[in-house]
């Protein structure tokens, strides 16, 4: 009786788990297709993907910083999943009941952890890889020193207040500073400019 107890919870649990496991992880994406359901399937992979490409890469920063900038790292990466989660969170419930709020919490999923990696790659090279400061130069024309603060601060849109956000771009501004002297206030114009576009 014990037994068949035991093998009736362990297949009952192994039932649950596959019941738990969302659909579209084993379903292929399709991309030709506009429906929400295939537009939910990829949207979901490619958060996949590039999260697990942010994971790799946290990893590897971590491990070329000293010490000291390990700890702020750690603490920073905290802030920054505090905000992803909050912000995607407000996006896909501005949009419910609507049938496209998963899809747009997953489009700001994708955009925040893309935007994430592009920090850390730049926190091991001390280059930006978003083209912001070289789209700023661009917009600035010949008068590139007196156009550039206005078309950096034009390419970074309107002050945005989140709380949240800035305890996680003010600590990364912070390190990035103090790791590549970039300009504190420069930094956290850039990250506005990679906030997704539902901003």
């Amino acid at each position: 009786m014990i037994k068949f107890k035991t093998l009736f919870e362990l297949v009952a649990g192994a039932s649950l788990a596959a019941l738990l496991v969302p659909a579209h992880a084993q379903e292929a994406c399709n991309p030709d297709s506009f429906t929400n359901r295939d537009l939910i399937i990829c949207g979901q992979q490619t958060f996949e993907k590039v999260d697990a490409l942010l994971n790799e890469q946290y990893k590897k920063a971590l491990a070329s910083l000293a010490p000291a900038d390990k700890k702020q790292l750690t603490d920073v990466q905290k802030k920054w999943v505090r905000f992803k989660e909050a912000y995607c969170e407000d996006i896909y419930q501005s949009a419910v009941p609507g049938a496209e709020a998963p899809i747009e919490r997953l489009g700001c999923l994708v955009q925040t952890t893309n935007a994430r990696l592009g920090e850390l790659v730049s926190l091991q090279t001390g280059v930006p890889i978003d083209g912001f400061y070289k789209a700023a130069s661009v917009m600035a024309g010949e008068n590139r020193e007196k156009g550039l603060v206005a078309s950096m601060q034009r390419l970074g849109g309107a002050d945005f207040d989140d709380p949240l956000w800035r305890q996680y771009s003010d600590g990364h501004c912070e390190m990035s500073e103090r790791v590549f002297r970039e300009d504190f206030a420069s930094c956290t114009v850039r990250m506005r400019f990679q906030l997704p576009l539902n901003h």
